[in-house]
């Protein structure tokens, strides 16, 4: 007997969100910090569930990412947007990302770095050719 497809999917989404609760909490450190300096925070659902995390002090964090400026990023089920950037084709790019994290749990900061220099490696760009950031992409249509 199987079981029903509401059942298993809310047992894959209670797996996803513990598998990637330490990136979780490592991003709740500035979602904490934006929050209590004006920002918000809001609920945005995809195949995993997110929260969106938007302020003053997002737009000043994320304007100075140690990879130059950035729009979004996401780290494990929160999302930092800049304000204005916060577009349903970004959330969808982000979404994408907390998707992987749910399937990657904690080793997916390596697996990204490790799809970086593989794009390199091959002779692509660490960024646009990394896996990832091509499925990113690929989700903000779909």
């Amino acid at each position: 007997m199987t079981r029903p497809r509401s059942q298993c999917h809310a047992v894959l989404l209670w797996l996803g969100l513990i598998w990637a609760l330490p990136l979780t909490v490592f991003g709740a450190l500035p979602a904490i910090a934006i929050t209590l300096r004006g920002g918000r925070c809001r609920r945005v659902d995809g195949a995993q569930p997110a929260w969106l995390i938007e302020g003053p002090l997002a737009d000043w964090l994320l304007e100075r990412h140690p990879v130059g400026a950035v729009n979004a990023m996401a780290i494990g089920h929160l999302i930092v947007a800049q304000h204005n950037a916060a577009t349903r084709r970004i959330v969808r790019h982000e979404l994408e990302h907390v998707r992987k994290a749910a399937r990657w749990g904690l080793f997916f900061p390596l697996v990204y770095l490790l799809a970086s220099a593989w794009a390199a490696l091959r002779g692509g760009r660490a960024y646009w050719d990394n896996y990832f950031e091509v499925a990113a992409r690929q989700a903000e249509f779909g």
